[in-house]
C-alpha cells in the first residue's frame, strides 16, 4: 500500500512538473492606486536611450525622475550612463536646498548605474529595485517614458524640426506635461500638487514655431536688421528667456525680445 502511494505520489509531481515547465507564464500584476502622502517621500529613477541619433549637444540618454505623490518630472540629460551617479546626487542636493525636503525612497531598476549602495546608505535613503525583467514594477516611470516620448515625436512631426533638436522637444514635452491636468490627480497638475499654485501659462508657445529675436545693439550699426529669424526650442532652465535657434548661424541664442509667428 504504501508502495502504491509513492507511485501515485510520484505521478502527480512528474505532472505538474511538465505542466510549469511547458506553460508558465508571469504572474499578473494587481492595480494599484496607492501614492506617497508627501513630495519626495518616493521618486521613481530610470534611464532612457540609447538615442540612435545623438542630440544638437551630443545626448544621448536622459535620467528621468518622477516624484511619487505629484508625478512632477524632471529630466537630466546625459551623454553616457556613467554621468546617472552625478544627476542624481545632484538632484537630491537639489531637493533638499530648494524643498527643505530630504528623499526617502529611490525607486529603480537594476540597471548597474543605480548599483549606489554606500551613497544610500550615508544618505539615509531607502533603495527599493525591481526585479529581473519585472519593469512593471517600476511602472510609473515607464509609463512616464511612453507619455513623454508620445509628446516627443509629435512636437517633431508637427514642427518638422529635424531629429537633432530631440532632446529640445522632450524637454518641452516634460515641461508640458508637468502643466497639464492629470485624471489621477483629481485634474490638478503636478506643478500645482508640488508648488501649490497654478502654473503661469502666458509664455507657452508653439515649438518649432518661426520666430524673429531682437539682435544686440552691440552688435549692429544703423543700417543692420534689427532682428533675426529663428525657430522657438523651448525655456532655459533658471532664465526668464526663450531658446532661439538662429537659422542665419546655426546657433542657439536666449532672449525675451521675441516675436513668435
Amino acid at each position: 500500500m504504501s508502495h502504491t502511494h509513492s507511485y501515485i505520489h510520484k505521478n502527480k509531481v512528474e505532472n505538474c512538473n511538465s505542466c510549469h515547465l511547458a506553460k508558465q507564464r508571469k504572474l499578473s500584476f494587481p492595480n494599484t492606486i496607492s501614492h506617497a502622502v508627501e513630495p519626495f517621500d518616493v521618486v521613481h529613477v530610470d534611464i532612457w536611450g540609447p538615442c540612435a541619433i545623438p542630440s544638437l549637444l551630443a545626448y544621448r540618454y536622459f535620467l528621468t525622475i518622477v516624484d511619487d505623490h505629484s508625478r512632477f518630472t524632471w529630466l537630466y540629460p546625459m551623454c553616457n550612463k556613467s554621468e546617472t551617479r552625478k544627476s542624481l546626487t545632484n538632484f537630491v542636493a537639489y531637493v533638499k536646498n530648494q524643498f527643505g525636503k530630504t528623499i526617502k525612497v529611490v525607486r529603480s531598476d537594476n540597471k548597474p548605474e543605480f548599483n549606489m549602495v554606500d551613497y544610500f546608505d550615508a544618505a539615509g535613503i531607502v533603495h527599493q529595485t525591481s526585479c529581473v525583467e519585472t519593469p512593471e514594477q517600476n511602472g510609473i516611470v515607464e509609463r512616464k517614458h511612453q507619455h513623454l516620448m508620445n509628446v516627443t515625436r509629435a512636437l517633431l512631426f508637427r514642427s518638422k524640426v529635424p531629429a537633432q533638436f530631440w532632446y529640445h522637444a522632450v524637454s518641452h514635452a516634460a515641461y508640458l506635461i508637468n502643466r497639464i491636468p492629470a485624471p489621477f490627480l483629481k485634474n490638478a497638475s503636478p506643478f500645482e500638487k508640488l508648488y501649490d499654485k497654478e502654473p503661469d501659462l502666458r509664455n507657452v508657445r508653439v515649438f518649432g514655431c518661426l520666430c524673429y529675436s531682437s539682435t544686440l545693439i552691440a552688435n549692429r550699426n544703423k543700417l543692420d536688421p534689427r532682428a533675426t529669424i529663428g525657430i522657438f526650442l523651448g525655456f532655459k532652465p533658471n532664465t526668464k528667456g526663450y531658446m532661439i535657434f538662429c537659422l542665419k548661424n546655426h546657433s542657439i541664442n536666449v532672449s525675451r525680445n521675441v516675436i513668435f509667428l
